[in-house]
């Protein structure tokens, strides 16, 4: 790319954030302006928003959908961050964070309503509560509800989308959409939702006692904690695992645990996770990321697919 073109990009950066600044002058909630994105990642590395806020309520997300509809701007939702890359060059536009939209409910029955920006794990930990059981996977993925839907968030054997009786979504149009979720299409760890941002989601779940449901969630808890390595930063799985294999095991055996570049590694305990040393970069990662597909590729001949959402300008 020849410096002109470097220039154009960085111009009409420039341009949008003078945009998002007129449009939402009179915006009463928060706004934070140039936000580094490093601390809502779990994996700590990556660029800046342009432009985040963080909407408290339904009708606020609404009202300000609305006007990214309406002048056509870039947006990004983004949740606890847990599965999730980018770039060094931070994303443009306007970054939604959903914290505050948190809460969850008892429906009649055995079923829960959760907002979309409630802890994953706290929604498993709810359930409990309630003598509800077939969340109890959930305790150990550090995601948020929203993003849980859309990743089709799971374990071996476990997944989100058999639970799901329904999803609530603002479209990009600001309206309110309540979608059954037996219209909506789910495969591993992906999904084809309509556009805009989930805001609740209904679980249907089934009665147990409390002590058998935090038996089955401890024991989950226990072989994450065994076989993740959790006391560095990191994205999760990196790689979709290939049909009837283990991404974790083809790149241990390529001959990856420990590899290194800078301050980002191939973890010495999971083959499919990649940890920050404390200094990564995203350009080491994506880097790492490439180092992994290129070698198992060349030695066994697998492509492997990206679990982690990697987005962001370079």
């Amino acid at each position: 790319m020849i410096v002109t073109e470097l220039d154009d990009i960085k111009a009409a950066r420039i341009a949008l954030k003078n945009k998002l600044k007129t449009l939402f002058k009179h915006y009463d909630g928060k706004i934070r302006w140039d936000e580094p994105l490093t601390r809502y990642t779990s994996l700590k590395v990556g660029g800046a928003a342009d432009m985040m806020v963080f909407p408290q309520t339904v009708p606020e997300l609404s009202s300000i959908m609305k006007t990214i509809w309406k002048h056509r701007l870039p947006y990004f939702v983004l949740g606890a961050g847990s599965n999730l890359l980018i770039k060094p060059g931070g994303i443009k536009g306007v970054v939604i964070h959903l914290k505050h939209l948190n809460h969850v409910k008892l429906l009649d029955g055995n079923r829960l309503q959760a907002e979309g920006g409630l802890s994953y794990p706290k929604l498993a930990i709810f359930a409990m509560e309630k003598g509800l059981t077939g969340l109890e996977f959930a305790a150990g993925i550090p995601g948020m509800v929203g993003g849980a839907v859309v990743m089709n968030a799971g374990i071996p054997g476990m997944e989100t989308a058999p639970l799901l009786e329904s999803i609530t979504l603002i479209n990009e149009q600001g309206i309110s959409e309540k979608i059954p979720a037996e219209t909506l299409s789910f495969s591993y760890r992906t999904s084809q939702l309509p556009k805009g941002v989930i805001v609740s989601a209904v679980f249907a779940l089934t009665s147990a006692s409390r002590e058998s449901i935090e038996t089955t969630m401890k024991t989950y808890l226990k072989r994450r904690q065994e076989t993740q390595p959790l006391s560095f930063s990191n994205c999760g799985s990196v790689f979709k695992n290939p049909p009837g294999l283990h991404a974790g095991r083809l790149i241990e055996q390529s001959g990856l645990k420990g590899y290194r570049i800078g301050d980002a590694e191939i973890s010495e305990r999971h083959g499919n996770f990649i940890i920050n040393r404390g200094g990564a970069k995203a350009e080491d990662c994506l880097a790492l990321i490439s180092k992994m597909k290129e070698t198992v590729l060349d030695l066994f001949g697998i492509a492997l697919q990206l679990e982690v959402k990697v987005t962001g300008q370079d």
